[in-house]
């Protein structure tokens, strides 16, 4: 079996989009920290970026999920 970039581990102190969303983060509120500059890639693909861990998880442990609207 062959691996991908998807199958690669960042180097440490760096983190990926899916490993962040395994803690819970949207992918949406990931793009948005990069769209703001709050979180910026320092390796990886363009599609498969990797950001400084530290910087990341220091965001993650400031984010309040917003609480689901419920429908009428």
């Amino acid at each position: 079996m062959t691996t991908g970039p998807r199958d690669r581990v960042p180097l440490p102190g760096r983190i990926t989009r899916a490993q962040l969303e395994a803690l819970g983060v949207p992918a949406s509120t990931v793009r948005g920290w990069v769209l703001h500059r709050r979180l910026v890639r320092i390796g990886g693909s363009a599609r498969y970026p990797e950001y400084d861990a530290d910087q990341a998880l220091a965001l993650v442990e400031a984010w309040q999920p917003r609480p689901r609207q419920k429908s009428a």
